[in-house]
């Protein structure tokens, strides 16, 4: 193994600094990286010649017909690599393979039946795609998306109880692709996606209402970890109630066991399915049903908020997205009375759509850039044209 020196690090680390620079900053000129790195101009030229010429950054003019030499644009590459991003639920098996920009060049899905060996299907899947796949080499990572208590330093999915899995190691079982492997919680996915759409508020949490519950929390910028992985749920937290419902984690009362979708297909006696159906036509019954959801989860979050000091709550998962008009409405209200006067709440958000492409996109950059280990896996990038803006319009359009 090649010795890593510290002449080698520092050199990893100035790169990173110039890539995250513009990164932030597209269509930046070196004079200017020079001046927001306090890197000497002649090192930014050499960092920034390097990374051209492996085809991470690319440079145009912005006025390539005029006359004079015009300061050279850079952006990074953002088309020019890709993710594998799987989402594992626990009602389908999808996966992407996509660029940075978050053009998705192919994806498959599959509905999870019953008995199925889910991770057979997710290694299947993922070989297909590779296999199919046109310069194969550009793919940087495969980002896991799995519904669950995970463990994200060892990549181990703790417990996904309805896909029967338990301790299981997902980095190394997949480990044969010869790619890092990032396997995340769902929710915590989402949180380091809102996080790059809500840079002015440094703490908030998402809270998902979905067949589970769950929910992430993004403090002082970072998403929140813990020491065992358990973190945001959600669901096993007691909630106050005349009745008492056992839950599988041996406790009683459990959040979950009121406003699940299975809890609430028992409380309704009929399937989900036809729950929305009688919550479009505004029977009574259906509706108040959605309000005590509100009822049972408000003191959560807004405890939470209090503890937390939390900017806003950031809401998603089926049941949210079914009954919208009345849980962001109902929720809101019954939030903010019992809040105090002096607590500074800026409101609920409904979590809005985003591709996994973007998410992956999202997760892998902030991975990258927050870890010193990562880095670009360049392989042979062929044919990519630097010189003209047309090549590469204006600025960076990641985002468009």
């Amino acid at each position: 193994m090649e010795k890593t020196t510290s002449l080698d690090r520092m050199k990893k680390k100035n790169e990173k600094h110039v890539l995250r620079v513009v990164h932030e900053n597209p269509g930046i000129y070196r004079k200017l990286i020079a001046a927001e790195t306090d890197l000497a101009s002649q090192t930014v030229t050499n960092l920034v010649t390097e990374l051209i010429d492996k085809k991470i950054l690319l440079e145009y003019s912005l006025s390539p017909g005029s006359r004079g030499r015009s300061p050279q644009c850079l952006t990074v590459n953002y088309g020019g690599f890709y993710i594998l991003t799987a989402e594992i639920t626990l009602r389908h098996v999808s996966i992407y393979l996509h660029s940075l920009d978050e053009k998705v060049l192919s994806s498959r899905r599959q509905r999870i039946s019953e008995h199925q060996d889910v991770l057979q299907c997710l290694k299947d899947m993922i070989d297909h795609i590779r296999k199919h796949a046109r310069r194969a080499e550009r793919i940087q990572a495969l980002v896991v998306s799995v519904t669950g208590v995970v463990n994200e330093n060892t990549g181990t999915v703790l417990q996904a109880e309805k896909l029967g899995w338990y301790n299981l190691n997902l980095k190394e079982e997949l480990s044969y692709l010869d790619i890092p492997v990032l396997v995340r919680n769902d929710v915590n996915l989402t949180a380091c996606y809102e996080k790059a759409r809500h840079k002015q508020d440094m703490n908030f949490m998402v809270a998902k209402i979905d067949v589970g519950i769950g929910s992430a929390f993004v403090l002082d910028s970072r998403v929140l970890g813990s020491t065992n992985s358990v973190a945001g749920e959600l669901g096993h937290v007691t909630v106050s109630s005349p009745e008492t419902r056992p839950c599988v984690c041996g406790k009683n009362n459990c959040l979950t066991k009121f406003i699940s979708t299975e809890a609430l297909e028992m409380t309704y006696g009929k399937s989900y399915d036809q729950l929305i159906l009688d919550v479009e036509h505004r029977e009574p019954k259906a509706v108040a049903l959605i309000e005590s959801v509100c009822t049972c989860l408000a003191p959560v979050l807004a405890n939470i908020i209090i503890l937390l000091d939390l900017d806003r709550v950031i809401l998603c998962g089926c049941t949210v997205d079914h009954f919208t008009s009345i849980i962001a409405p109902c929720l809101d209200k019954k939030i903010r009375e019992q809040l105090s006067y002096w607590v500074s709440f800026k409101g609920l958000e409904i979590h809005g759509p985003a591709t996994m492409a973007a998410i992956g996109s999202g997760f892998w950059l902030d991975h990258f850039f927050s870890s010193e280990d990562a880095q670009f896996l360049t392989g042979e990038i062929p044919g990519v044209h630097t010189k003209h803006q047309e090549a590469f319009p204006q600025g960076n359009n990641r985002n468009s």
